[in-house]
């Protein structure tokens, strides 16, 4: 069940990658949330295509996990009804709000995506990129339930 304690392996997964995204890749740039030095470019080529993916937001309310620094929170926010954005890297969070302060209807929080408690049924999207890649199989598996 979603929530219930995690396995020693996934605890220390967790602990590792709190570290890794605390330090290393702290900095709220491109670069390090893309993980290359040519984030820009990359972002260029794969944001049209991963945006031409999805199904009308009009009025929608958009939960979007791993926001980081707001790459893809203030194209849904001018897209959908409500976009409630969430990263576990506080320093991202803050620059996905400076970013994207022109967007009332964008709501940052600064939280861990396997630790979400949140009313069931209440977003009509849930907006993901990039993030999977960094959860284990449990945890997957976990979130995918929740």
């Amino acid at each position: 069940q979603y929530g219930a304690q995690a396995s020693p392996a996934v605890e220390d997964h967790r602990a590792s990658m709190t570290e890794y995204w605390s330090t290393d890749h702290a900095a709220p740039t491109l670069e390090n949330m893309m993980l290359d030095s040519n984030a820009g470019d990359m972002d260029r080529l794969e944001r049209p295509e991963i945006l031409s993916a999805l199904p009308s937001l009009q009025g929608k309310k958009v939960l979007e996990l791993g926001a980081g620094i707001g790459r893809f929170s203030g194209v849904l926010a001018r897209k959908a009804g409500e976009v409630v954005a969430v990263d576990f890297v506080k320093s991202s969070c803050i620059e996905n709000q400076r970013l994207n302060a022109g967007c009332n209807n964008l709501r940052v929080m600064h939280g861990d995506v396997t630790q979400l408690d949140l009313e069931p049924n209440s977003f009509d999207l849930v907006f993901s990129n990039w993030l999977l890649m960094y959860l284990t199989d449990e945890e997957v598996n976990d979130f995918a339930a929740n």
